[in-house]
């Protein structure tokens, strides 16, 4: 249960931290209808959502395999 609270959390820091990051960047650049920033930013955006994927799939077989073994 811990583990699981502690994956949901660490989920939302990160998608918090995106947004404010990445998300506002994209918004700014719209904003001020800079064609080229907004088209980089919106790529930055999805790099920063895919190394947090990455990020996660990387780290889950470790929380797996400690739910495993408490289960045992």
């Amino acid at each position: 249960m811990t583990d699981h609270t502690e994956i949901e959390t660490w989920a939302m820091v990160r998608a918090q931290q995106i947004v404010m990051q990445q998300g506002a960047n994209l918004v700014v650049a719209a904003q001020r209808l800079d064609h080229r920033k907004t088209t980089a930013n919106t790529y930055a955006l999805r790099a920063a959502i895919v190394k947090s994927l990455v990020e996660a799939l990387s780290a889950a077989p470790t929380a797996m395999g400690g739910q495993l073994q408490a289960g045992e």
